[in-house]
């Protein structure tokens, strides 16, 4: 991070030009600076991986500013804080909104009373603060050199800081605004909703949901396995415990760069448990679950020997989907379940930009099969062929892949939501 260190250091520069008449590169310098650069140069100064490590995602633009509309409220005093603010993206997108004051001066005290945060790079925290006075000085249309005292001064409330640790509390804030980290840590030993490797997004929002006053909001970037994983049921209750969902809405992919999808939740906090606001799921006609016994393949490849009868084989490879299948072209030897034709194959591997999101085949024959974890076997329970192939023409139908859509957009689908899939009359 030595070079992002330099590019801080230039963007400093902007607050007070060695040219004290702004150019036209100190103007585009700006512009840039403001509207995603940080981003762009960590991208070009580090590798792909090291930034899935560390979990840097800096938030674009636009999912920034959809933030920012549901965080805004009417209150001339509220305060925001960020958690885990980076280079400040959130809170810029905030202070756009934010009211000026009469003067640069007391517009950079106004903000720096209502806009907080913390990160552990000193670097992101530097660079947060010189965008939000930058972005004062625009708005406010100053001209550079802008009268600044030391860049520790500014925006006190934004420090560096692990908002993880069990000695940092959430400061009194009314809005929490976040794009936590998304990478995977481990559980500490207090977290009572899971145990072993978690995805940070959620301790993130737990921590800020158990520091809250009631009736504050906490308005999140997050993946969407929080919303759908079943790893995740416990958490979901726990956060609904704690409060209200005022909504969920998917955003998609994070951005081009990040194989990660994400929803926007925004959450109410109150002094008692309440039910959530939304709607329950309705299952049209009971799901697929009425009808069938879902269940996960049951042969590791990695884990189990190959030991006991040699069996047919199913893996995820070795079938083309929208098929029935009566000949298995593989087998191996398997001690463990097998499941009995006809069965209904879905690949559990199945994202929002892949076209037809349950890609299933009918499996037909009289041998017991042993089938890969890769796939999901849906046993018809009234053990017909044509229950099978009913259940397949609805998997097909573009109703199914709206559905799977709006309800499981992370890229792994469960038995858990294929049991909920709507058993369409009129697929």
């Amino acid at each position: 991070m030595e070079d992002f260190t330099e590019y801080v250091e230039s963007i400093q520069q902007l607050v007070q030009p060695a040219d004290l008449t702004p150019s036209v590169g100190w103007c585009d310098q700006l512009a840039q600076c403001l509207d995603g650069g940080p981003s762009r140069v960590l991208r070009a100064q580090s590798e792909q991986s090291d930034l899935k490590q560390q979990g840097v995602y800096f938030t674009g633009p636009r999912m920034a500013l959809r933030l920012a509309n549901a965080a805004l409220t009417r209150s001339a005093s509220a305060i925001y804080y960020d958690p885990a603010c980076g280079a400040g993206d959130l809170l810029l997108a905030i202070a756009r909104k934010l009211s000026l004051a009469s003067n640069f001066q007391d517009t950079l005290r106004d903000w720096g009373e209502r806009l907080a945060g913390c990160d552990i790079s000193a670097d992101f925290v530097r660079l947060a603060k010189i965008r939000l006075a930058l972005l004062a000085g625009k708005r406010c249309q100053s001209s550079p050199p802008f009268d600044l005292p030391n860049v520790a001064h500014w925006f006190p409330r934004i420090v560096v800081a692990d908002s993880l640790s069990d000695a940092r509390h959430t400061p009194k804030a009314d809005v929490v605004v976040m794009n936590p980290p998304f990478g995977y840590v481990s559980a500490p030993a207090t977290c009572d909703w899971a145990n072993g490797r978690v995805n940070a997004a959620a301790l993130f929002a737990t921590r800020a949901i158990r520091d809250l006053r009631p009736g504050s909001r906490i308005v999140a970037i997050l993946p969407e396995v929080l919303r759908s994983g079943t790893r995740y049921i416990a958490w979901r209750e726990s956060v609904l415990a704690s409060g209200n969902v005022l909504s969920e809405r998917s955003l998609g992919l994070f951005d081009p760069w990040t194989d990660v999808d994400v929803y926007l939740l925004h959450f109410e906090k109150t002094s008692a448990k309440r039910r959530s606001k939304q709607s329950p799921t309705r299952v049209p006609n009971g799901g697929i679950g009425k009808r069938f016994h879902v269940h996960v393949g049951s042969v590791v490849p990695h884990r189990h020997l190959q030991e006991g009868a040699s069996v047919p084989y199913l893996h995820a490879r070795s079938i083309p989907g929208w098929t029935e299948s009566g000949d298995m072209p593989e087998t191996r030897k398997f001690g463990g379940r097998l499941f009995q034709p006809p069965f209904v194959t879905i690949r559990r591997t199945s994202r929002p930009d892949d076209g037809k999101r349950a890609v299933a085949t009918v499996i037909l024959g009289d041998d017991a099969v042993a089938v890969e974890n890769h796939l999901i076997v849906c046993l018809p329970k009234d053990g017909t062929a044509n229950t099978c192939r009913e259940l397949m023409r609805r998997l097909r139908s573009k109703k199914t892949d709206d559905w799977l859509n709006s309800h499981q957009r992370c890229r792994h689908l469960t038995t858990r939501i294929v049991a909920h899939i709507p058993w369409w009359y009129k697929p």
